[in-house]
């Protein structure tokens, strides 16, 4: 009887484990209205483009709070509010905003050094070597 239990006991574990390492890579998602995707988290960061209604997105994690996820759409990675992701994999989930679902499916989640997308390049001024002659 125990040597069954603990075989009941160590299956279930193992299922587990599996559905939550399933679930740990980046979620489907689909866009609930036009969606800007941002350079990073916050919309204090420049537009990259706009996705339209119903676009499907890789969700590759969320901030802490699930308010702006990290996301791809065809060849555009940026950042976009969670308020307007809906989950589109199979499952019980399917339909539920990001916000409310993410924790359960396993979307990873950032808690600082957020990437940042689009950022022009830094250009560095030209200093003039003392004692140099330029000509146009």
């Amino acid at each position: 009887m125990a040597v069954l239990r603990l075989l009941v006991i160590s299956v279930a574990f193992w299922i587990g484990a599996g559905a939550a390492l399933a679930q740990s890579g980046p979620a489907i998602a689909y866009t609930t209205a036009n969606l800007n995707v941002r350079a990073g988290p916050g919309t204090n960061y420049p537009v990259i483009t706009t996705l339209p209604r119903g676009a499907g997105v890789t969700v590759f994690g969320c901030t802490a709070d699930f308010k702006w996820c990290d996301a791809a759409f065809t060849n555009v990675k940026g950042w976009v509010s969670g308020r307007y992701l809906s989950y589109a994999g199979a499952g019980p989930y399917y339909g539920r905003p990001v916000p409310n679902a993410g924790v359960q499916l396993g979307v990873r989640r950032y808690y600082g050094n957020y990437p940042v997308y689009g950022r022009p390049p830094v250009v560095q001024p030209i200093r003039p070597i003392p004692g140099r002659v330029y000509r146009p």
